[in-house]
């Protein structure tokens, strides 16, 4: 699904530094998406923005240690629709009000606290 002509990027944005705080803060948004300035979308493609940072590059432990977890959500993100709509529906749908399950972003931020 890295595909992006099968779906639309977002028009707007995330412009938080890659950094641990704004992982966290931005999975405590996914896991709160009624009072979030961000989609689930918004933060997906955050993510794998994030991951992409340090695709070849030998990060700082701190960093390592969050880059499982960014691709999980990026990952999760592409199978959540791809299991849910069409392919016809993937390449026309904005999917910005789409919602994965907030528990997913419970886990995640349960996994990087570890």
């Amino acid at each position: 699904m890295k595909d992006a002509t099968l779906m639309m990027i977002s028009t707007s944005v995330i412009g938080l530094p890659f950094t641990r705080a704004s992982a966290e803060l931005l999975l405590q948004h996914g896991a709160n998406p009624g009072a979030s300035p961000y989609s689930h979308k918004q933060i997906a493609e955050w993510c794998d923005r994030f991951w992409c940072q340090y695709i070849d590059i030998d990060a700082e432990d701190e960093i390592e240690q969050l880059l499982p977890v960014l691709t999980d959500v990026e990952t999760q993100w592409d199978l959540y629709l791809a299991n849910k709509y069409s392919i016809e529906e993937l390449h026309s749908g904005s999917f910005d009000d789409e919602r994965m399950p907030a528990e997913w972003f419970v886990e995640w931020l349960d996994q990087i606290k570890k």
